[in-house]
């Protein structure tokens, strides 16, 4: 995989992220960002990788409610 693909995917999942925390937290969209980028620090993890946990933790919680 190319850089630029592997930039794109990290950028589609960060932006889904985002989307998430939004719609969970009523934060804005650069509170979210900002809420990612603490954690990613504080945990001293990759923002992609901060970002996948959110949107599978999503995607696991949707798929038990049904």
């Amino acid at each position: 995989m190319t850089q630029l693909n592997q930039a794109l995917q990290s950028r589609s999942v960060i932006d889904q992220a985002r989307g998430i925390l939004i719609a969970r937290t009523g934060c804005s969209a650069d509170e979210a960002i900002a809420a990612l980028k603490d954690r990613s620090q504080r945990e001293n993890r990759k923002l992609r990788d901060i970002a996948t946990e959110i949107v599978n933790d999503a995607i696991d919680s949707d798929d038990n409610d049904r």
